[in-house]
C-alpha cells in the first residue's frame, strides 16, 4: 500500500507540474496586460509628519532607583538595532515618577532615570544627537494615584523611536 500511495503522489506531483507550465504558457500567449490603476501615493515625511520607526517602550524602575535593569538594558540594545538600520530616527526618553517622596525630589528622580536610560541607549550605539531628553517628575501619571502611593507603573522611563524626513 506504501508503494501505490507513493506512486499515486510522485503522479500527483507530475500532474500538478504540468497544469502549473500549462497555466504559465497560456498567459505568456495572451500579451501585454492591461494598464494597470495608479498606484497609491507614497509617504511623505517632509510633509505629514515622522511615522515611528520601531515601537514604544518603557523601563520600569525599583522605588527611589534610577538603576537601568537587564530588561532596560535590552530595551536600549533593541532601540540601538532600530536606529542603527534606520538613521532617519530619532528617540525620545521621557522619565517619570510615582508619588511617593516630595515633588521636587520625583522631578529630580525622574531627571536622573531619563540620563539613565539615555546613557544606556548611547552605549548600546544609538548616537547622542539622535535623543531628545525629558522629565515630568510625579507630573504625568499611567495610574493616577494620591500622594503617597506606591505604584510601579508610574516608575518609568518611556523610550519612542520615530522616523523623521530625511
Amino acid at each position: 500500500m506504501d508503494v501505490m500511495m507513493s506512486d499515486s503522489m510522485i503522479t500527483l506531483r507530475g500532474f500538478a507540474a504540468a497544469l502549473a507550465l500549462a497555466l504559465v504558457a497560456g498567459c505568456a500567449a495572451q500579451g501585454p496586460a492591461p494598464q494597470q490603476a495608479a498606484a497609491a501615493p507614497q509617504h511623505d515625511a517632509a510633509t505629514s509628519g515622522p511615522q515611528l520607526a520601531g515601537v514604544w517602550y518603557q523601563v520600569y524602575f525599583d522605588t527611589n532607583s534610577s538603576v537601568v535593569n537587564p530588561r532596560g538594558q535590552m530595551i536600549a540594545r533593541t532601540v540601538a538595532y532600530v536606529v542603527q538600520h534606520d538613521t532617519a530616527t530619532r528617540v525620545t526618553v521621557i522619565g517619570k515618577t510615582d508619588r511617593v517622596g516630595a515633588a521636587p525630589a520625583n522631578l529630580t528622580l525622574s531627571r536622573q532615570r531619563a540620563k539613565a536610560v539615555r546613557d544606556a541607549l548611547v552605549t548600546a550605539g544609538v548616537p547622542a544627537d539622535h535623543i531628545d531628553t525629558s522629565w515630568t517628575g510625579e507630573g504625568t501619571q499611567a495610574v493616577a494615584t494620591a500622594n503617597g502611593v506606591n505604584q510601579a507603573y508610574n516608575r518609568v522611563v518611556d523610550v519612542t523611536v520615530v522616523k523623521t524626513s530625511p
